[in-house]
């Protein structure tokens, strides 16, 4: 009966220690324009630019967001994601990823298999506020 316990506590702890690891992307905000205070929209607003010359109107610079995650449990689509909500959460209406990618794939394997931070994908935005903007903001953040 002993057996049986230690078996199954072991059980538990891989899985937490699984799902740690498949925590999903983190984002964070690395610099911020103080002059700019808006309230905060909804990720649904965000648009995604792959650079600033296709970008549609004039803006201005809210912040800079980093994010992260594990590249075996975590896509771009996820870091995107996780992006999107931190540039929501300053009020931009828009993001222009400046990088996005992850490690070589054997690496991102090895990495995984012995807990190496090497085995990430990351990603670089930069949040921006374009005021022309608004009315579609409005519409994708009606009701949330």
């Amino acid at each position: 009966m002993r057996w049986r316990s230690i078996q199954r506590a072991i059980a538990l702890c891989t899985v937490a220690t699984i799902m740690a690891a498949c925590g999903g992307a983190r984002s964070r905000i690395v610099a911020r324009n103080d002059a700019m205070t808006l309230p905060p929209s909804c990720a649904d607003a965000v648009e995604v630019f792959p650079s600033v010359d296709k970008v549609h109107y004039d803006y201005y610079e809210l912040a800079l967001i980093t994010a992260e995650g594990n590249s075996v449990y975590t896509g771009n689509g996820d870091l995107l994601k996780s992006v999107r909500n931190q540039a929501a959460s300053v009020g931009a209406n828009g993001v222009v990823v400046d990088s996005l990618g992850a490690t070589h794939a054997t690496v991102k394997i090895l990495g995984a298999a012995v807990g190496a931070r090497d085995a990430e994908r990351k990603a670089r935005a930069l949040a921006i506020w374009m005021p022309s903007d608004t009315a579609r903001v409005r519409e994708a953040c009606s009701g949330k």
